[in-house]
């Protein structure tokens, strides 16, 4: 079991922030418990779509559902589409009834995905997905996407927010599309244009991780630019671009959660790959963790490596590559954006092939978030 200690931990928030704060003791690995954590309930789903044209359903190797439904995908137009999640929604006449995604485009190229919208129907998940070019223009691709409902409060760390609205100063989003294990509020504040801040009132930055994704129509792209302590909250520094690299007022989704089930499913892997250019090195184990229900803390650690410009590759030991998903958000203050080309392995260890590019679409070096969640449950025999 790794402990991390009072100056590590102090060390770690002012390398993810602009400045230092106030010390305080990091979280230890393990330190929550499936005891602590059995206020809060997980309802999820993810899917890979193996095919980006036509109607399908989602390949039953890397789709998952805490229903035991199907995952299935119709195309709807030029890079749009339209995934149905069966049976993670809340029945009846309660279309807004909440939940998170994000959605992370698959494959050799510079194209971005977002989710533009989602609504219970019928007790399913209805989530429209829009892809583009690094120019903006609606293109096929395939993508990645999980979707994530938590209700209850418990203490853990874990929290969540669809910031919509784009263009106002500071408010509180929408109660329906937000969650925090404390049972606080999460607000969103504009610093300017693509510039904002996300406070998680009772969360712990270090151990952490971040997942950010654009959401709505629009061709923007979001990223996470660094998270940090301040007092007894946690803060995240979001950027959004336009195609053109420029910062861009743009709706988003946010998802934290700090030694947890980041999306919902009983086992997971998340890194923050902190050097963009090293061909091999073990990322900050302030902000790594893996976890496999009925078994515990994975104790070897995740280590990645730069193979060719803007490509990594980041090894996940102890989780499964069937039964698994992909999520990757690009972090830094620049107009990056990462997407994850492919993942492979067995059922001890997998990898995940990672590639950023620049505005123009040009593989380009910068630093990402991993979260690699996956349905292993060691604790059926």
């Amino acid at each position: 079991m790794k402990r991390k200690s009072v100056l590590l931990g102090s060390i770690a928030v002012c390398i993810m922030s602009a400045g230092c704060v106030d010390s305080y003791d990091a979280i230890e690995d393990g330190e929550i418990g499936s005891a602590q954590q059995a206020a809060i309930s997980y309802t999820w789903a993810y899917a890979w779509t193996q095919q980006a044209t036509g109607s399908f359903t989602a390949s039953p190797t890397y789709s998952r559902n805490s229903s035991g439904g199907s995952n299935t995908i119709t195309q709807q137009g030029t890079g749009q589409y339209l995934v149905q999640l069966q049976g993670v929604g809340v029945p009846g006449n309660e279309p807004f009834a909440g939940g998170h995604v994000q959605v992370t485009a698959y494959g050799n190229g510079a194209e971005r995905c977002k989710p533009s919208f989602w609504i219970h129907i019928g007790g399913d998940v209805n989530v429209d997905v829009n892809c583009f070019t690094a120019g903006g223009e609606a293109v096929d691709t395939r993508f990645s996407i999980a979707y994530v409902r938590k209700s209850g409060t418990g203490f853990s760390h874990e929290a969540y927010v669809r910031a919509d609205e784009a263009t106002t100063s500071a408010y509180t989003p929408d109660l329906r599309f937000q969650f925090n294990s404390t049972g606080a509020n999460n607000t969103v504040a504009r610093l300017g244009a693509g510039r904002y801040t996300v406070t998680l009132p009772g969360q712990t930055a270090v151990g952490g991780t971040v997942e950010v994704t654009a959401y709505g129509a629009g061709s923007d792209h979001c990223k996470v630019a660094s998270w940090m302590q301040l007092g007894d909250d946690m803060v995240v520094s979001v950027r959004c671009f336009d195609s053109a690299g420029a910062l861009s007022d743009s709706m988003f989704d946010l998802n934290f959660a700090n030694a947890t089930h980041v999306n919902g499913a009983p086992s997971y892997s998340y890194a923050w790959t902190n050097d963009a250019t090293a061909a091999a090195y073990t990322p900050h184990l302030s902000y790594q963790k893996g976890f496999l229900l009925g078994w515990g803390d994975v104790a070897t650690d995740i280590t990645a490596g730069r193979t060719s410009t803007g490509r990594y590759l980041v090894n996940l030991p102890g989780m499964s590559s069937t039964g698994s998903n992909v999520q990757v958000t690009a972090y830094g203050s620049g107009s990056e954006s990462c997407k994850v080309v492919s993942w492979n392995g067995d059922e001890e260890n997998a990898n995940a092939d990672v590639a950023c590019f620049d505005s123009t679409g040009a593989p380009t070096d910068t630093h990402f978030v991993i979260v690699y969640t996956d349905d292993k449950n060691l604790s059926i025999g």
